[in-house]
């Protein structure tokens, strides 16, 4: 978006490879890398320069990046992995599962066990079990000889299967691989023999993870434990960021917690003069595309910052009437068509195929003719509503809602067309509106 504005970005990255956390943070079989390839060689096309392999604080300090560059953006992410604090946990055999994800991305060679534990809920938790569970039976294929009671990854949550917050096709496709869940069980340690070599996880039940509040809460019963076998323990129960590069050029950015600077959340900027805040770093761990509209939104930023001037969003829209248009006869009611995969066998034999087919032709096409046709313009027109609530229920976004007249809050404007329409006498506890939110609805 800097390229575009007409500035000349630089982005330095620490990683040998561009891309951060899409290349060392998203296993490959769910994102193939010819994709990042060539989405970076876009970028660099348009004029953005990329420097890989330079750590902010170690090639180049962060002063230096404040004198050289007339406005700097930090958007290091959240890439270290958390800890628990667990008795045993420090020392081999336990890593961090985003660290994992990153060696296995760069080919960086690490010393796993073949009995895996792996704690945690999330998607991160369920691409870091499936990525070493390709790495066994990679490894296994590869020497032709699968040695007797190796090979299982064990994936250990705090929450029951329904309160998981990794999302539903990870958890069926870790299933249909071969991971095994441990719904409702909490960390207690990490047991070694006396080489310090990892023989175990103990657990305790879980019986409560949020109070009724819903808030974070868990209740345990320490009466009912669990030891699991394992030689490697796998933490994925969070990220965290790493910015000691601000200790020599930055002191002068608040914290509103240590490694989080604070930030104006409309903006993007810190409380250092031309200095902005992008991603993770910005808004805590999101989606990817979370980090692609924080990018885009601390790019209008610094232009503002160096031109004095705001970028303001403009759309126009146009329709097409198409004469005679019709949907065939029970077109609502066409089931949706779940996207093809490939088998577990064939994902455990190749770690780097991607697990999602993707469409054929008539499969992609019987989808895309589910379409309810949100695109046409919402016209309400209340001399041929009959307040079936249909388009309240098959609205996507949720952006409509049907309600008693008598409940709105009397207004100038509304006053007036509830007048024109029903007349000034009108009994409004009788007659009903539908509330339409802009900003959520998709057309």
């Amino acid at each position: 978006d800097l390229a575009l504005l007409g500035f000349r970005p630089v982005v330095f990255e620490a990683e040998p490879v561009a891309a951060g956390m899409l290349v060392v943070g998203v296993p490959s079989y769910r994102l193939p890398r010819e994709l990042i390839r060539r989405e970076v060689a876009v970028i660099e096309a348009l004029g953005a320069e990329i420097r890989c392999g330079v750590t902010a604080g170690r090639d180049i300090s962060f002063a230096a990046l404040r004198r050289d560059f007339a406005a700097v953006i930090i958007a290091v992410g959240a890439k270290s992995s958390r800890a628990l604090g667990l008795p045993g946990e420090r020392g081999p055999g336990v890593l961090g599962g985003v660290d994992l994800l990153r060696a296995v991305a760069l080919g960086t060679p690490l010393e796993l066990g073949r009995e895996i534990v792996v704690i945690g809920g999330g998607n991160v938790a369920y691409d870091v079990a499936r990525t070493v569970l390709r790495q066994i039976a990679y490894d296994t294929a590869r020497t032709a000889a699968r040695l007797p009671g190796t090979g299982q990854v064990y994936l250990a949550s705090l929450e029951t299967l329904e309160e998981m917050p990794a999302d539903t096709l990870e958890i069926l496709e870790g299933d249909e691989e071969g991971i095994e869940r441990l719904n409702g069980w909490g960390p207690v340690e990490i047991q070694r023999d006396a080489g310090g070599a990892v023989t175990g996880a103990l657990f305790r039940r879980c019986t409560r993870v949020y109070d009724e509040s819903k808030r974070f809460a868990p209740v345990f019963d320490d009466a009912d434990r669990r030891a699991v076998p394992c030689d490697t323990v796998l933490l994925a129960v969070g990220q965290a960021p790493n910015v000691t590069f601000l200790q020599d050029g930055g002191e002068d950015i608040q914290q509103f917690r240590p490694g989080w600077p604070k930030i104006d959340p409309a903006t993007l900027a810190t409380t250092a003069p031309g200095v902005f805040v992008a991603g993770d770093l910005a808004h805590g761990t999101r989606l990817l595309i979370d980090a692609v509209a924080s990018g885009k939104a601390a790019a209008r930023s610094v232009y503002r910052h160096l031109t004095g001037r705001s970028l303001q969003p403009d759309a126009a829209t146009a329709y097409i009437s198409l004469e005679g248009y019709r949907r065939e006869p029970g077109y609502e009611r066409i089931r949706r068509m779940p996207i093809p995969t490939i088998s577990p066998a064939e994902r455990l034999a190749h770690p780097d195929a991607p697990v999602e087919a993707g469409y054929r032709r008539l499969e992609a096409m019987r989808e895309a003719s589910r379409c309810l046709d949100c695109g046409v313009t919402p016209v309400f027109d209340g001399t041929r509503c009959v307040l079936c609530g249909g388009c309240v229920d098959v609205c996507p976004t949720l952006c409509l809602k049907l309600v008693p007249l008598s409940q709105l809050v009397p207004h100038g404007d509304v006053d007036t067309a509830v007048a024109s329409t029903l007349g000034p006498d009108a009994d409004r506890s009788t007659h009903s509106a539908i509330l339409k939110d802009e900003d959520r609805c998709i057309r």
